[in-house]
Protein backbone atom coordinates (compact mmCIF):
# COMPACT_ATOMS: atom_id res chain seq x y z
CA UNK A 1 0.00 0.00 0.00
CA UNK A 2 0.97 3.08 -1.12
CA UNK A 3 1.35 5.98 1.48
CA UNK A 4 1.58 9.99 1.18
CA UNK A 5 4.40 12.41 3.17
CA UNK A 6 2.85 12.77 6.47
CA UNK A 7 3.37 15.57 8.85
CA UNK A 8 5.25 13.40 11.28
CA UNK A 9 8.49 13.40 9.13
CA UNK A 10 7.99 17.09 7.69
CA UNK A 11 8.17 18.24 11.02
CA UNK A 12 11.42 15.95 11.21
CA UNK A 13 13.13 17.67 8.31
CA UNK A 14 11.61 20.37 8.01
CA UNK A 15 14.98 22.63 8.49
CA UNK A 16 16.46 20.27 6.25
CA UNK A 17 16.11 23.24 2.86
CA UNK A 18 16.12 26.23 4.79
CA UNK A 19 18.16 28.76 2.91
CA UNK A 20 19.48 31.55 4.91
CA UNK A 21 21.20 35.12 3.72
CA UNK A 22 21.33 38.63 4.64
CA UNK A 23 20.09 39.82 1.47
CA UNK A 24 16.06 40.60 1.46
CA UNK A 25 16.08 40.05 -2.54
CA UNK A 26 17.35 36.60 -2.10
CA UNK A 27 15.33 35.27 1.31
CA UNK A 28 12.09 36.47 -0.56
CA UNK A 29 12.33 33.36 -3.33
CA UNK A 30 11.38 30.53 -2.88
CA UNK A 31 14.05 27.89 -2.58
CA UNK A 32 13.54 25.13 -5.81
CA UNK A 33 13.58 22.21 -3.90
CA UNK A 34 10.59 23.96 -1.52
CA UNK A 35 8.42 24.50 -4.71
CA UNK A 36 5.93 21.65 -5.82
CA UNK A 37 7.30 19.15 -8.39
CA UNK A 38 6.39 20.38 -11.58
CA UNK A 39 7.80 23.70 -10.74
CA UNK A 40 10.80 22.83 -9.21
CA UNK A 41 12.49 19.99 -11.25
CA UNK A 42 11.74 21.30 -14.30
CA UNK A 43 14.78 19.82 -16.50
CA UNK A 44 17.80 17.52 -16.59
CA UNK A 45 20.32 20.09 -14.75
CA UNK A 46 17.78 20.20 -12.13
CA UNK A 47 17.30 16.93 -11.38
CA UNK A 48 20.89 16.03 -11.17
CA UNK A 49 21.59 18.87 -8.96
CA UNK A 50 18.32 17.22 -6.76
CA UNK A 51 20.44 14.32 -6.98
CA UNK A 52 23.41 15.37 -5.53
CA UNK A 53 21.48 16.02 -2.61
CA UNK A 54 20.56 12.72 -2.44
CA UNK A 55 24.01 11.41 -2.61
CA UNK A 56 24.76 13.58 0.59
CA UNK A 57 22.01 12.94 2.69
CA UNK A 58 23.54 9.18 2.38
CA UNK A 59 26.68 10.38 4.05
CA UNK A 60 24.59 11.66 7.24
CA UNK A 61 25.17 10.14 10.80
CA UNK A 62 22.33 8.15 10.73
CA UNK A 63 22.14 6.85 7.35
CA UNK A 64 25.89 5.74 6.69
CA UNK A 65 27.60 8.36 8.14
CA UNK A 66 28.13 5.99 11.31
CA UNK A 67 25.14 5.37 13.38
CA UNK A 68 23.78 2.21 11.52
CA UNK A 69 27.06 0.70 10.53
CA UNK A 70 28.29 1.38 14.18
CA UNK A 71 25.25 -0.07 15.57
CA UNK A 72 25.27 -3.36 13.49
CA UNK A 73 28.52 -4.26 15.00
CA UNK A 74 28.09 -3.03 18.82
CA UNK A 75 24.52 -4.58 19.60
CA UNK A 76 26.17 -7.59 17.92
CA UNK A 77 29.35 -9.76 19.05
CA UNK A 78 31.90 -8.10 17.43
CA UNK A 79 32.56 -4.78 19.25
CA UNK A 80 32.25 -2.88 22.39
CA UNK A 81 32.68 0.10 24.09
CA UNK A 82 35.64 0.45 26.26
CA UNK A 83 35.24 2.51 29.72
CA UNK A 84 37.21 5.76 28.73
CA UNK A 85 34.60 6.56 26.18
CA UNK A 86 33.51 9.86 24.57
CA UNK A 87 29.34 9.01 25.81
CA UNK A 88 28.33 7.45 22.35
CA UNK A 89 26.46 4.44 22.22
CA UNK A 90 25.89 3.55 25.45
CA UNK A 91 22.29 2.21 25.52
CA UNK A 92 23.11 0.95 22.25
CA UNK A 93 25.95 -1.66 23.82
CA UNK A 94 24.28 -2.26 27.33
CA UNK A 95 20.37 -2.75 25.42
CA UNK A 96 18.92 0.58 27.24
CA UNK A 97 17.52 1.87 24.40
CA UNK A 98 14.54 4.06 25.30
CA UNK A 99 11.97 6.35 23.16
CA UNK A 100 13.71 9.45 23.43
CA UNK A 101 17.16 8.10 22.40
CA UNK A 102 19.12 10.47 19.97
CA UNK A 103 20.58 7.79 18.08
CA UNK A 104 17.20 6.33 17.65
CA UNK A 105 15.96 9.30 16.23
CA UNK A 106 18.96 10.38 14.08
CA UNK A 107 18.05 7.26 11.94
CA UNK A 108 14.85 7.35 11.43
CA UNK A 109 14.81 11.19 10.55
CA UNK A 110 18.21 11.10 8.38
CA UNK A 111 16.47 7.94 6.11
CA UNK A 112 13.37 9.78 5.58
CA UNK A 113 14.95 12.86 4.31
CA UNK A 114 16.82 11.10 2.08
CA UNK A 115 13.52 9.17 1.02
CA UNK A 116 12.14 12.76 0.33
CA UNK A 117 14.87 13.99 -1.33
CA UNK A 118 14.56 10.44 -3.57
CA UNK A 119 11.09 11.26 -3.70
CA UNK A 120 11.39 14.66 -5.31
CA UNK A 121 13.66 13.03 -8.15
CA UNK A 122 11.33 10.28 -8.58
CA UNK A 123 8.39 12.43 -9.11
CA UNK A 124 9.79 14.85 -11.67
CA UNK A 125 7.49 15.27 -14.74
CA UNK A 126 11.35 15.48 -16.65
CA UNK A 127 11.70 12.58 -19.38
CA UNK A 128 14.58 11.09 -21.58
CA UNK A 129 17.48 9.18 -20.98
CA UNK A 130 19.39 11.23 -18.73
CA UNK A 131 16.15 11.80 -16.82
CA UNK A 132 15.63 8.39 -16.75
CA UNK A 133 19.25 7.52 -15.39
CA UNK A 134 18.74 9.79 -12.80
CA UNK A 135 15.64 8.51 -11.59
CA UNK A 136 17.11 5.76 -11.52
CA UNK A 137 19.38 6.28 -8.50
CA UNK A 138 16.97 7.72 -7.07
CA UNK A 139 14.77 4.84 -6.79
CA UNK A 140 17.47 2.50 -5.51
CA UNK A 141 19.01 5.47 -2.93
CA UNK A 142 15.20 5.25 -2.00
CA UNK A 143 15.00 1.80 -1.64
CA UNK A 144 18.16 1.42 0.42
CA UNK A 145 17.12 3.66 3.22
CA UNK A 146 13.54 1.19 3.29
CA UNK A 147 15.74 -1.42 3.59
CA UNK A 148 18.16 0.61 6.05
CA UNK A 149 14.87 1.43 8.36
CA UNK A 150 12.70 -2.06 8.26
CA UNK A 151 15.64 -3.89 9.45
CA UNK A 152 16.08 -1.40 12.61
CA UNK A 153 12.72 -0.61 13.35
CA UNK A 154 10.63 -4.20 12.63
CA UNK A 155 11.25 -7.43 12.39
CA UNK A 156 12.79 -9.59 10.30
CA UNK A 157 10.50 -10.61 7.07
CA UNK A 158 11.97 -14.53 8.16
CA UNK A 159 10.10 -13.96 11.41
CA UNK A 160 6.90 -12.38 10.56
CA UNK A 161 6.03 -10.83 6.86
CA UNK A 162 2.96 -9.25 8.48
CA UNK A 163 4.21 -7.57 11.48
CA UNK A 164 4.20 -3.69 11.58
CA UNK A 165 6.92 -2.26 9.46
CA UNK A 166 7.46 1.55 8.93
CA UNK A 167 5.72 3.87 6.95
CA UNK A 168 5.96 3.97 3.32
CA UNK A 169 5.72 7.54 2.15
CA UNK A 170 6.63 8.11 -2.03
CA UNK A 171 4.77 11.11 -2.61
CA UNK A 172 4.67 14.81 -0.68
CA UNK A 173 1.44 15.57 1.46
CA UNK A 174 2.22 17.54 4.28
CA UNK A 175 -1.22 16.57 5.70
CA UNK A 176 -0.94 12.95 5.85
CA UNK A 177 -0.66 11.14 8.27
CA UNK A 178 0.67 7.22 7.24
CA UNK A 179 0.70 4.36 9.43
CA UNK A 180 3.46 1.69 9.70
CA UNK A 181 3.09 -0.77 6.80
CA UNK A 182 3.83 -4.65 6.98
CA UNK A 183 7.40 -5.69 6.85
CA UNK A 184 6.32 -7.55 3.85
CA UNK A 185 4.99 -4.57 2.13
CA UNK A 186 8.22 -2.62 2.57
CA UNK A 187 10.38 -5.26 1.34
CA UNK A 188 7.79 -5.31 -1.92
CA UNK A 189 8.51 -1.52 -2.42
CA UNK A 190 11.75 -2.14 -1.85
CA UNK A 191 12.09 -4.84 -4.91
CA UNK A 192 9.68 -3.03 -6.86
CA UNK A 193 11.91 0.25 -6.45
CA UNK A 194 15.17 -1.79 -7.51
CA UNK A 195 13.32 -3.90 -10.03
CA UNK A 196 12.43 -0.59 -11.89
CA UNK A 197 16.18 1.16 -11.37
CA UNK A 198 17.75 -1.93 -13.47
CA UNK A 199 16.96 -1.49 -16.85
CA UNK A 200 17.30 2.46 -16.79
CA UNK A 201 20.32 2.78 -14.71
CA UNK A 202 23.47 4.24 -15.83
CA UNK A 203 26.28 2.43 -16.72
CA UNK A 204 29.25 2.15 -14.55
CA UNK A 205 31.31 4.74 -14.37
CA UNK A 206 32.71 4.88 -10.49
CA UNK A 207 31.94 2.94 -7.06
CA UNK A 208 30.20 6.69 -6.08
CA UNK A 209 27.68 6.34 -8.60
CA UNK A 210 24.59 3.45 -8.09
CA UNK A 211 24.99 1.54 -11.54
CA UNK A 212 22.81 -1.84 -12.80
CA UNK A 213 24.75 -4.14 -11.35
CA UNK A 214 25.33 -2.33 -7.77
CA UNK A 215 21.55 -2.06 -7.91
CA UNK A 216 21.32 -5.86 -8.48
CA UNK A 217 23.67 -6.67 -5.48
CA UNK A 218 21.10 -4.61 -3.48
CA UNK A 219 18.20 -6.80 -5.17
CA UNK A 220 20.00 -10.28 -4.00
CA UNK A 221 20.79 -8.74 -0.74
CA UNK A 222 16.87 -8.02 -0.19
CA UNK A 223 15.49 -10.96 -0.97
CA UNK A 224 17.88 -12.69 1.05
CA UNK A 225 16.51 -11.21 4.11
CA UNK A 226 13.84 -11.60 2.91
CA UNK A 227 14.52 -15.37 2.90
CA UNK A 228 13.49 -15.68 -0.97
CA UNK A 229 16.44 -17.78 -1.94
CA UNK A 230 15.95 -18.64 -5.65
CA UNK A 231 15.70 -15.10 -6.32
CA UNK A 232 18.21 -14.09 -4.50
CA UNK A 233 21.38 -16.91 -5.96
CA UNK A 234 19.95 -15.65 -9.46
CA UNK A 235 20.51 -11.72 -8.67
CA UNK A 236 24.01 -12.34 -6.88
CA UNK A 237 24.78 -14.71 -9.75
CA UNK A 238 24.14 -12.25 -12.58
CA UNK A 239 26.24 -9.91 -10.96
CA UNK A 240 29.29 -12.17 -10.27
CA UNK A 241 28.90 -13.51 -14.08
CA UNK A 242 28.62 -10.81 -16.05
CA UNK A 243 29.53 -7.00 -14.14
CA UNK A 244 32.91 -7.79 -14.60
CA UNK A 245 34.17 -6.80 -10.80
CA UNK A 246 36.65 -8.68 -9.54
CA UNK A 247 37.17 -9.74 -6.11
CA UNK A 248 40.09 -7.51 -4.40
CA UNK A 249 43.30 -9.67 -4.27
CA UNK A 250 45.43 -10.61 -1.44
CA UNK A 251 48.25 -8.50 -2.81
CA UNK A 252 45.51 -5.51 -3.34
CA UNK A 253 43.47 -5.99 0.23
CA UNK A 254 45.68 -4.07 2.74
CA UNK A 255 46.14 -1.24 -0.54
CA UNK A 256 42.38 -1.40 -0.93
CA UNK A 257 41.09 -0.25 2.46
CA UNK A 258 43.66 2.37 2.73
CA UNK A 259 43.02 3.62 -0.44
CA UNK A 260 40.19 7.04 0.29
CA UNK A 261 39.48 7.44 -2.90
CA UNK A 262 36.28 5.84 -5.38
CA UNK A 263 37.26 3.70 -7.69
CA UNK A 264 36.92 2.98 -11.11
CA UNK A 265 38.31 -0.14 -12.06
CA UNK A 266 35.99 -2.47 -10.81
CA UNK A 267 37.13 -3.95 -8.17
CA UNK A 268 35.55 -5.24 -5.08
CA UNK A 269 33.20 -2.03 -4.39
CA UNK A 270 30.21 -1.84 -5.97
CA UNK A 271 28.99 0.97 -4.01
CA UNK A 272 30.19 3.33 -1.52
CA UNK A 273 29.22 6.97 -0.24
CA UNK A 274 31.75 9.59 -1.24
CA UNK A 275 33.83 11.36 1.74
CA UNK A 276 36.24 13.57 -0.09
CA UNK A 277 38.39 16.13 1.12
CA UNK A 278 35.36 19.11 1.25
CA UNK A 279 32.26 16.23 1.58
CA UNK A 280 32.81 14.59 4.67
CA UNK A 281 32.22 14.09 8.63
CA UNK A 282 35.23 16.15 10.01
CA UNK A 283 35.65 14.49 13.51
CA UNK A 284 31.99 12.49 13.30
CA UNK A 285 33.68 10.38 10.86
CA UNK A 286 32.74 6.23 11.08
CA UNK A 287 36.50 5.49 11.56
CA UNK A 288 37.14 8.19 13.79
CA UNK A 289 35.06 6.01 16.90
CA UNK A 290 37.89 3.22 16.30
CA UNK A 291 41.38 3.52 15.93
CA UNK A 292 41.95 6.65 14.38
CA UNK A 293 39.95 9.29 16.44
CA UNK A 294 37.42 8.61 19.96
CA UNK A 295 38.83 5.50 19.90
CA UNK A 296 35.82 4.11 21.92
CA UNK A 297 34.85 0.92 20.04
CA UNK A 298 37.44 -2.09 19.68
CA UNK A 299 37.32 -5.65 17.95
CA UNK A 300 36.01 -8.11 20.36
CA UNK A 301 37.97 -11.38 21.39
CA UNK A 302 35.72 -13.69 19.80
CA UNK A 303 35.74 -11.93 16.18
CA UNK A 304 39.50 -11.63 16.42
CA UNK A 305 40.54 -15.33 17.56
CA UNK A 306 38.05 -16.67 14.44
CA UNK A 307 40.55 -15.40 11.81
CA UNK A 308 43.63 -17.31 11.29
CA UNK A 309 47.44 -15.99 11.45
CA UNK A 310 47.57 -16.14 6.85
CA UNK A 311 44.45 -14.55 6.66
CA UNK A 312 45.08 -10.64 5.26
CA UNK A 313 41.71 -9.21 7.58
CA UNK A 314 43.29 -10.19 10.56
CA UNK A 315 45.50 -7.25 8.97
CA UNK A 316 43.14 -4.76 9.69
CA UNK A 317 43.38 -5.26 13.62
CA UNK A 318 46.05 -4.26 15.31
CA UNK A 319 46.84 -5.67 19.29
CA UNK A 320 47.74 -2.67 21.33
CA UNK A 321 46.29 -1.00 24.58
CA UNK A 322 43.41 0.89 24.80
CA UNK A 323 42.69 4.23 26.32
CA UNK A 324 42.65 2.39 30.17
CA UNK A 325 45.97 1.13 28.99
CA UNK A 326 44.35 -2.50 29.04
CA UNK A 327 45.00 -4.90 26.37
CA UNK A 328 43.27 -4.75 23.36
CA UNK A 329 42.34 -4.91 19.62
CA UNK A 330 42.54 -1.50 17.67
CA UNK A 331 39.87 -1.45 14.22
CA UNK A 332 42.30 -0.12 11.37
CA UNK A 333 39.44 -1.02 8.91
CA UNK A 334 39.30 3.06 8.39
CA UNK A 335 42.44 4.35 8.53
CA UNK A 336 41.67 7.72 6.73
CA UNK A 337 39.70 9.32 9.68
CA UNK A 338 42.29 11.74 10.46
CA UNK A 339 43.17 12.40 6.39
CA UNK A 340 41.93 14.84 4.77
CA UNK A 341 40.25 12.56 2.44
CA UNK A 342 38.61 10.58 4.56
CA UNK A 343 37.05 6.80 3.95
CA UNK A 344 34.49 6.41 1.65
CA UNK A 345 31.78 4.59 3.33
CA UNK A 346 31.10 1.09 1.49
CA UNK A 347 27.44 0.11 0.91
CA UNK A 348 27.70 -2.99 -1.06
CA UNK A 349 31.07 -4.98 -2.11
CA UNK A 350 31.19 -8.08 -4.00
CA UNK A 351 32.87 -10.36 -1.54
CA UNK A 352 29.30 -9.98 -0.25
CA UNK A 353 27.58 -10.74 -3.02
CA UNK A 354 29.51 -14.06 -3.05
CA UNK A 355 28.36 -14.52 0.45
CA UNK A 356 25.06 -13.94 -0.98
CA UNK A 357 25.15 -16.65 -3.61
CA UNK A 358 26.87 -18.98 -0.91
CA UNK A 359 24.08 -18.54 1.12
CA UNK A 360 21.35 -18.90 -1.14
CA UNK A 361 22.68 -21.92 -2.68
CA UNK A 362 22.06 -24.33 0.00
CA UNK A 363 18.85 -24.33 -0.44
CA UNK A 364 19.29 -25.74 -3.75
CA UNK A 365 22.97 -26.85 -4.26
CA UNK A 366 25.38 -26.84 -1.88
CA UNK A 367 28.03 -27.84 -3.86
CA UNK A 368 27.30 -24.28 -5.69
CA UNK A 369 27.60 -22.77 -2.45
CA UNK A 370 31.02 -24.61 -1.25
CA UNK A 371 31.98 -22.90 -4.78
CA UNK A 372 31.07 -19.29 -4.27
CA UNK A 373 31.79 -19.28 -0.25
CA UNK A 374 35.61 -21.14 -1.08
CA UNK A 375 36.04 -18.81 -4.19
CA UNK A 376 35.53 -15.92 -1.51
CA UNK A 377 38.11 -17.75 1.04
CA UNK A 378 41.18 -18.34 -0.97
CA UNK A 379 41.40 -14.58 -2.13
CA UNK A 380 41.02 -13.59 1.92
CA UNK A 381 43.55 -16.39 3.40
CA UNK A 382 45.96 -18.57 1.15
CA UNK A 383 46.30 -21.10 3.68
CA UNK A 384 42.64 -21.94 3.95
CA UNK A 385 41.60 -25.48 3.92
CA UNK A 386 38.86 -24.77 1.51
CA UNK A 387 35.30 -26.12 3.14
CA UNK A 388 33.93 -29.34 2.43
CA UNK A 389 31.18 -29.02 5.29
CA UNK A 390 27.00 -30.25 4.53
CA UNK A 391 23.62 -29.10 6.06
CA UNK A 392 23.61 -26.64 9.10
CA UNK A 393 27.35 -26.94 9.54
CA UNK A 394 27.63 -25.66 5.81
CA UNK A 395 25.54 -22.68 6.77
CA UNK A 396 27.20 -21.65 10.08
CA UNK A 397 30.57 -21.65 7.67
CA UNK A 398 28.91 -19.33 5.52
CA UNK A 399 27.77 -17.15 8.04
CA UNK A 400 30.70 -17.27 10.03
CA UNK A 401 32.65 -16.03 7.08
CA UNK A 402 29.97 -13.28 6.51
CA UNK A 403 31.04 -11.84 10.31
CA UNK A 404 35.07 -12.55 9.12
CA UNK A 405 34.20 -10.27 5.87
CA UNK A 406 31.77 -7.53 6.73
CA UNK A 407 32.96 -6.49 10.26
CA UNK A 408 33.01 -3.34 10.78
CA UNK A 409 30.54 -2.46 7.98
CA UNK A 410 27.19 -2.99 10.48
CA UNK A 411 25.84 -6.12 9.13
CA UNK A 412 26.42 -8.98 11.92
CA UNK A 413 23.53 -7.57 14.19
CA UNK A 414 21.32 -7.94 11.53
CA UNK A 415 22.22 -11.11 10.72
CA UNK A 416 21.64 -12.29 13.52
CA UNK A 417 18.16 -11.00 13.60
CA UNK A 418 16.76 -12.71 10.27
CA UNK A 419 18.87 -15.79 11.32
CA UNK A 420 16.83 -15.61 14.80
CA UNK A 421 19.81 -16.23 15.96
CA UNK A 422 20.87 -15.37 19.78
CA UNK A 423 23.44 -12.88 20.63
CA UNK A 424 26.08 -14.08 22.89
CA UNK A 425 28.80 -11.64 24.15
CA UNK A 426 32.12 -11.85 26.30
CA UNK A 427 33.09 -9.91 28.41
CA UNK A 428 36.13 -8.24 27.07
CA UNK A 429 38.70 -6.37 29.54
CA UNK A 430 38.42 -2.45 29.59
CA UNK A 431 34.68 -2.89 28.39
CA UNK A 432 31.71 -0.92 30.08
CA UNK A 433 29.52 -3.12 31.45
CA UNK A 434 26.47 -4.71 29.44
CA UNK A 435 23.69 -3.36 32.33
CA UNK A 436 24.17 -4.79 35.99
CA UNK A 437 26.62 -7.65 36.28
CA UNK A 438 26.67 -7.47 32.47
CA UNK A 439 23.08 -9.22 32.36
CA UNK A 440 22.93 -7.72 28.98
CA UNK A 441 25.78 -9.49 27.31
CA UNK A 442 23.35 -12.18 26.14
CA UNK A 443 20.04 -11.34 24.24
CA UNK A 444 17.87 -14.11 23.58
CA UNK A 445 15.79 -14.31 20.09
CA UNK A 446 13.53 -13.39 20.55
CA UNK A 447 13.86 -10.07 22.57
CA UNK A 448 12.08 -7.00 22.20
CA UNK A 449 14.87 -4.89 23.02
CA UNK A 450 16.37 -5.96 19.10
CA UNK A 451 13.75 -3.60 17.80
CA UNK A 452 14.43 -0.17 18.02
CA UNK A 453 11.57 1.98 18.90
CA UNK A 454 9.90 4.29 16.89
CA UNK A 455 11.05 7.96 18.34
CA UNK A 456 8.73 9.48 20.65
CA UNK A 457 8.94 12.53 19.16
CA UNK A 458 7.56 10.97 15.80
CA UNK A 459 4.61 9.31 18.13
CA UNK A 460 3.82 12.96 19.00
CA UNK A 461 4.23 14.20 15.63
CA UNK A 462 1.80 11.60 14.36
CA UNK A 463 -0.84 10.45 16.40
CA UNK A 464 -1.59 7.59 14.00
CA UNK A 465 1.47 5.53 15.54
CA UNK A 466 0.71 5.97 18.97
CA UNK A 467 -0.84 2.57 18.95
CA UNK A 468 2.09 1.48 16.82
CA UNK A 469 4.94 1.27 19.07
CA UNK A 470 7.10 -1.78 19.28
CA UNK A 471 6.39 -4.05 22.02
CA UNK A 472 8.19 -3.00 25.28
CA UNK A 473 8.68 0.66 24.90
Amino acid sequence: MKRTFNKLLIGSIATLFLVSSCSKKFITKTPADQLPIDQALTDVNLMQTALYGAYSEMRALGVFGRDLPVIGDLQADNTYLEVKNSGRYLPQYNYSVTVNDATVLEVWQQNYAAILRANQIVDAKVTGADADAIKAQALGLRAICYFNLVKYFAKPYTDDPNAPGVPIVLHYDPKGQPSRNKVSEVYTQIVADLKAAMPIAPAYKSSVILSKYAIEGLLARAYLYMGDNANALTSATDVINNSGFTLVTPAGFDGFWANGASRTDKVETLFEIDADVLNNNQFDDLGAIYANGYQDIYASSQLYNLYSATDVRKDLLIPDVNKSNVAAILVNKYPNATNPDRDNLKVIRLSEVYLIAAEAATASNETTARQYLNALVAQRDASAVPYASTGAQLKTDIVTERRKELAFEGDRFFDLNRLKLPIARVANAGSIPAGAGNVNLNIPYPDNRRLAPIPQSEIRSNPTLATQQNPGY
